[in-house]
């Protein structure tokens, strides 16, 4: 099972940076521009990743605690949140999941590559919205976040 040291300084750059790339596309994938529901969606990937650092799998618990010990817990001030985001995550996210499907144990890329769809779910269901307008029923995921998880999941496909 490759430790993230067995990956050069590229591939480990891109290993860790990913989740919070996937981070921002989920977040700006509904297309709201409300302040609150931003902060419940960061809030819900921040759960995530802490979760992930007592992650059953170690590659993945490896991984979140190199994103604690960088600060940044997926949070890469670099991107911007816009929808540029989502199309930096499936960029990303496919490049990941082709490196780890090729260097990476099995059970690792799986792990990794299932975290990475269980975290931009988690956030894309962070907050229950009304998509057809004041009369409509409240979904936890709209038509918008379910296409980018649906393009994310292809993405993550090896």
């Amino acid at each position: 099972m490759p430790e993230l040291s067995h990956f050069d300084d590229d591939e480990r750059a891109l290993i860790v940076n990913t989740p919070g790339v996937v981070l921002k596309g989920a977040v700006v994938s509904d297309g709201s521009k409300n302040a609150l529901v931003f902060l419940k969606e960061v809030t819900a990937g921040a759960k995530v990743f802490k979760q992930a650092h007592k992650h059953d799998n170690p590659f993945v618990k490896s991984v979140a605690l190199a994103l604690k010990e960088r600060g940044a817990d997926g949070e890469d001030a670099d991107l911007p949140v816009d929808d540029v985001a989502m199309s930096e995550a499936l960029k990303l996210a496919a490049e990941v999941a082709d490196l780890l499907h090729r260097k990476a144990a099995p059970e690792d890329a799986a792990a990794y590559t299932a975290w990475l769809l269980h975290l931009a779910t988690e956030v894309a269901s962070a907050v229950k919205t009304r998509e057809g307008g004041l009369f409509s029923k409240k979904v936890a995921i709209t038509e918008n976040e379910q296409m980018f998880l649906d393009d994310l999941e292809r993405a993550l496909q090896p």
